[in-house]
């Protein structure tokens, strides 16, 4: 039996494989996708646990984290309309991530990511000491506010309202 067609079917699809590979890689750096191992996740395919810091006394769970061979990177996808660059929310939002990544991992991430899913666009937010003591400052002035009041709704619009973080427990609800 000549084994010529099978070892050319066998080329063949190791070519396919090898270019389909090349094609994800280019689209996973033109998305700004950290290179590496997808080692955390928290969509409805995968839901990997909560992270918790003890020193921020702070939960969370980042979209995506990449392990690049050195650091873990967390990606924070984001859907609807692309900024010229990052809102402040979502920029504590990552560096946020990066405490509980090191916490959780014992390795200091360089940076996160903000996806915005729609444009493929992404912006790096290095995460710096100058960042995380406005992550401590800005968690703290938000404990203490809690403690000296109550919080009160100050939008009108139902749809902010129902994707509020107090939403299930507000006597103040628009729905």
């Amino acid at each position: 039996m000549n084994g010529a067609p099978v070892l050319a079917a066998l080329v063949l699809l190791l070519v396919l494989l090898l270019v389909a590979q090349r094609q994800a890689i280019r689209r996973r750096e033109q998305r700004g996708i950290p290179s590496g191992d997808l080692v955390y996740q928290d969509t409805a395919a995968r839901l990997d646990k909560t992270l918790y810091s003890r020193r921020y006394h702070l939960t969370g769970r980042p979209d995506h984290v990449f392990w690049d061979g050195r650091f873990y990177i967390p990606v924070e996808v984001k859907t609807g309309r692309t900024p010229q660059s990052p809102y402040w929310s979502q920029i504590m939002q990552v560096i946020a991530y990066c405490a509980l990544v090191e916490e959780n991992t014992g390795i200091r991430p360089p940076y996160g990511v903000i996806l915005f899913e729609e444009s493929g666009k992404s912006f790096e937010i290095d995460f710096t000491r100058d960042y995380e003591q406005v992550l401590a400052d800005t968690l703290n002035a938000m404990r203490q506010q809690r403690s000296r009041s109550e919080a009160h709704r100050s939008h009108q619009n139902p749809r902010v309202c129902a994707s509020c973080g107090f939403f299930d427990r507000c006597d103040e609800r628009l729905l």
